[in-house]
């Protein structure tokens, strides 16, 4: 029977192991990554999560290990079963091993660990999606039912220049609204994987305004942009040469609270306010 392998590792610096693990070629899962940790899929069943040293000692009552001198890591299993999860607990201590905690139970998941005869911690754990919690199942469903929308825009230039006017800043005030009566007075954008960015958006009178702001999880040069929106919905901009010209096209996760075509007319709004600053300043 197959089996779900996460390996916890203490990291000094989170922004820059992010961007070393994803230049290698794996995949970031927005869904467990905050300032204080980040998942990384390394298979279908195997994930690395990586977690400031602060976090990562909230987990043990030992001191973390410098990997640099020394190898250390909280290896976590997953169980069928609350007993499951104590018979292989007890199997260790007969053999053994040493419990470094107790039992927790969080209701909708249950976990214990030990400890091998060389002091590696093992977390084993169970869970029952059908007891968790109604706001984690909310957010779950929203993500499930998601449609994604699709705009894109034929540009009268290269790539690399397109590239620059999507990203930077300065530009980014210039073109990033759908109809003259709404602007972007402010942006910030920090662009690579684990990055964030916040587009502040309001109407010209003041009467609304609202940050359009998110998290990338892919970022490509001249290629292809991946992000995460604040609300979880995930966004794709890609960048592809024809001739002299370049296509853009964005995929995006639809929201609930307004139809799905008016969402695609705001998007392919402001994507063709791109293009009209983009081919007046190449």
């Amino acid at each position: 029977m197959a089996k779900k392998f996460f390996v916890n590792l203490p990291v000094k610096d989170l922004k820059k192991s992010i961007e070393f693990f994803t230049g290698i070629g794996f995949t970031l899962n927005p869904l467990f990554t905050d300032d204080n940790a980040a998942c990384i899929i390394i298979s279908e069943n195997i994930f690395a999560m990586l977690l400031t040293e602060k976090t990562f000692g909230n987990f043990t009552k030992k001191e973390i290990a410098d990997a640099a001198k020394t190898t250390e890591v909280l290896m976590s299993i997953d169980a069928e079963s609350r007993e499951e999860v104590n018979k292989l607990v007890e199997a260790a201590k007969a053999a053994g091993g040493t419990l470094y905690s107790d039992a927790a139970d969080y209701g909708w998941m249950y976990l214990h660990g030990f400890a091998d005869p060389d002091g590696h911690q093992w977390e084993v754990f169970c869970m029952d999606e059908s007891k968790m919690p109604e706001e984690m199942i909310r957010k779950g469903k929203e993500n499930e039912n998601r449609i994604s929308i699709v705009v894109e825009t034929l540009i009268n230039a290269p790539a690399d220049k397109l590239w620059e006017l999507w990203t930077e800043p300065e530009h980014i005030t210039k073109w990033n609204n759908a109809s003259d009566d709404w602007h972007t007075p402010r942006a910030e954008n920090d662009l690579r994987a684990g990055g964030k960015f916040l587009w502040r958006m309001e109407a010209r009178d003041g009467s609304a305004g609202f940050d359009f702001e998110g998290t990338y999880t892919n970022v490509k040069p001249n290629e292809r942009i991946e992000y995460v929106l604040a609300d979880g919905r995930k966004v794709k901009i890609e960048f592809n040469q024809e001739g002299n010209k370049c296509r853009i096209t964005e995929t995006f996760d639809a929201e609930n609270s307004n139809p799905a075509e008016m969402q695609k007319k705001g998007w392919q709004s402001i994507l063709d306010n791109f293009k009209k600053y983009a081919e007046k300043s190449v």
